[in-house]
């Protein structure tokens, strides 16, 4: 290749993709953006009052922009290789801004890859194309949208008091019901075919305690009171980033945020694919590789079709968390693995599962009413708990993920765990990107350690009830711009906003108070640098070959 550059974003893979450039033999410089080259100011609205659009774009690191120019200067051909998600569409645009300004005469095409490995980036290479305008148009309305809501509906006269539109979904999501702090998993220690399960708030901890010290002793009282049945277990599906957080958190003992630092450092060395996906399907060579690791481990492999809203290719943000290298990262304990490692090879092990045949299996249960009966002799609140027994235990998938199950024990959810299992469960927003969202509701003391609102909380929930009631209802801004395109970003602020059942006239008025308190050299930008002008960014085409 000519002097080519590629770009992508998280520094910490450039190390990993110069080494496959070079097993490519591909001779290129490397360079990351870090993230945002543009992002709205931190402190000022930055929104056009007329229309509620972002207006004001600030550099977020001058060095990394003059980095990238004094590179782009000399280069012959840049690929920019982003994230696939919105976000790393954006800042494609962003990219090709920097380029644009830099009076470089070089090539720019757009690539994406949803593994850091060389099959995916060389697949990747052959698949260019242009930035897609819909979607920077949508992840600009959605973050005018969101400043709208935490600058304009925050009660700042109270501290607290602060509106968002997942925070919002957080506070209105515990208040319904309290979140699941204990539960009881795992197999019988002496009778390892017996396994139970079961989660439920602070108040019914004493009775998961009580069903966990009779399913130790395998008391008759439970264990006398058993229905079989010939079923057949569906293999688990494919995991989104959410899924493998929960996995990961919970099978590892960590709490989110490590789980995230994990996982993203399996992205970034090349062991897993893109992990901020929201998508439960794989796509067909995804799917051959994966089955030929699995036969070749001596795995069986079930027959199925792919679902005809499968990816037809391997790309971006649009399958599954999966293994790039199943072969060696396959593992059949976690005992002495780093937790990286570990967290690895959990990975693998559900793809796997996903993959296998179903277990067709004869299950011994214990019924609900004798767990109930049990519970209500000793005065505790009844609860739902499952205590059973597959047999075979090894059937279908079951046999890949055996492994992995622990001895029974009473634990407490961490509430971090406890707040984005409740989000999965209720369909809200991207799970798989809330984490921050997540620690600090929980950092501003908004819940209590029993999983309820605490009254910090509860006047948060109070201000939104009486001022934004819309931020509380069941409507997900996210879902709602995957499934309407949109052309101009006037056009998906104002449908975003009735979508969010709020007033879009009155945001209007609150947005041009806030902008009059701006002095007219607050309002300039000084840096030296480019101003951003995403509108016109999103028009680069793909180079030709």
């Amino acid at each position: 290749m000519p002097n080519t550059v590629f770009v992508i974003e998280a520094p910490g893979k450039i190390r990993s993709l110069r080494k496959i450039l070079s097993e490519l033999r591909i001779n290129a410089q490397v360079v990351a953006t870090g993230g945002a080259l543009y992002d709205m100011p931190k402190d000022q609205l930055g929104l056009n009052p007329n229309d509620l659009t972002p207006e004001r774009w600030t550099p977020t690191s001058q060095r990394t922009i003059s980095h990238l120019t004094k590179k782009f200067k000399d280069a012959d051909q840049i690929y920019v290789m982003t994230d696939a998600d919105r976000e790393g569409e954006l800042i494609a645009a962003q990219v090709n801004s920097v380029l644009v300004s830099s009076g470089s005469k070089a090539s720019i095409q757009r690539v994406v890859t949803s593994a850091l490995n060389a099959d995916g980036i060389s697949q990747a290479l052959q698949r260019p194309r242009a930035i897609n305008r819909q979607t920077c148009v949508a992840v600009m309305a959605r973050r005018g949208i969101d400043r709208a809501i935490g600058f304009l509906c925050s009660n700042r006269n109270v501290a607290g008091q602060i509106a968002g539109r997942i925070s919002s979904k957080i506070v209105q999501s515990v208040s319904r019901q309290p979140l699941p702090t204990c539960k009881v998993a795992g197999t019988h220690p002496d009778q390892p075919g017996w396994r139970i399960w079961g989660k439920g708030s602070s108040g019914k901890e004493a009775s998961l305690a009580a069903i966990n010290e009779a399913f130790r002793r395998l008391d008759p009282a439970l264990m006398d009171h058993t229905r079989e049945v010939f079923t057949t277990k569906p293999a688990p599906a494919m995991m989104t980033g959410a899924d493998a957080l929960i996995l990961v958190a919970n099978q590892l003992n960590v709490s989110l945020s490590e789980a995230e630092k994990l996982i993203q450092t399996a992205y970034e060395r090349g062991a897993i694919s893109y992990p901020r996906t929201d998508s439960r399907e794989i796509s067909p060579p995804t799917q051959v590789m994966l089955e030929s690791a699995m036969r070749k481990l001596g795995k069986r492999v079930r027959v199925s079709r792919l679902p005809s809203s499968a990816p037809r290719e391997a790309a971006g943000a649009h399958e599954a968390i999966y293994p790039c290298d199943p072969l060696h990262f396959n593992a059949n304990s976690l005992e002495g693995l780093s937790q990286l490692d570990a967290a690895i090879g959990l990975l693998t092990r559900r793809a796997f599962a996903s993959l296998s045949p179903d277990a067709k299996v004869k299950s011994i249960e214990v019924e609900q009413s004798a767990i109930s009966s049990f519970l209500a002799k000793q005065g505790l609140p009844d609860i739902k708990v499952k205590i059973w027994r597959d047999i075979p235990d090894t059937a279908g998938w079951l046999v890949v993920e055996k492994e992995f199950i622990k001895p029974v024990k009473l634990v407490r959810i961490p509430l971090d765990t406890a707040v984005m299992e409740r989000m999965v469960e209720q369909g809200i927003g991207r799970p798989s990107t809330i984490v921050g969202h997540i620690d600090k509701a929980l950092a501003r003391g908004w819940i209590q350690e029993n999983g309820t609102l605490s009254n910090k909380g509860q006047a948060v929930l109070t201000y939104l009830q009486q001022n934004y009631p819309g931020l509380l209802g069941p409507e997900d801004l996210d879902h709602f711009f995957d499934g309407v395109p949109f052309e101009r970003v006037s056009a998906a602020v104002y449908e975003g906003i009735h979508r969010l059942n709020l007033d879009y006239q009155a945001l209007r008025v609150l947005a041009r108070e806030a902008s009059a308190e701006l002095s007219r050299d607050q309002a300039q930008d000084e840096s030296g640098l480019p101003l951003y002008e995403p509108t016109a960014d999103m028009e680069m085409d793909v180079a030709g070959p």
